[in-house]
């Protein structure tokens, strides 16, 4: 009986924390970055293309350009790393809900 409490417990916990889907924001956050990457690296491209002489802010755009890309690729992997935590979480459940015998 003190087996079934501690699976019980167990399972109440890995519920919760199986609830938090932080890798789908984390997805989201990076295809959006990437986007926006592309949209700005496409106008830097047109900027240095039709200029004869590079304008000052392009320089600043260059700089978020570069940091939308860093970001995005951060996310993407931080989203991977949760990815793989959140399937043995749900793994782990799913286990503990076939002992309990909710699952058949």
């Amino acid at each position: 009986m003190h087996e079934r409490t501690a699976l019980e417990e167990e399972l109440s916990t890995l519920a919760a924390r199986s609830r938090q889907r932080k890798s789908v924001d984390l997805f989201l956050r990076a295809a959006l970055e990437g986007f926006s990457w592309a949209v700005l690296a496409g106008i830097c491209g047109k900027l240095l293309w039709d200029s004869a002489r590079i304008p000052i802010f392009f320089w600043v755009l260059l700089l978020a350009d570069l940091y939308l890309l860093w970001d995005a690729v951060r996310s993407y992997r931080e989203g991977r790393r949760n990815l793989s935590s959140e399937v043995r979480v749900e793994a782990r459940v799913r286990e503990l809900r076939t002992q309990l015998g909710i699952d058949p």
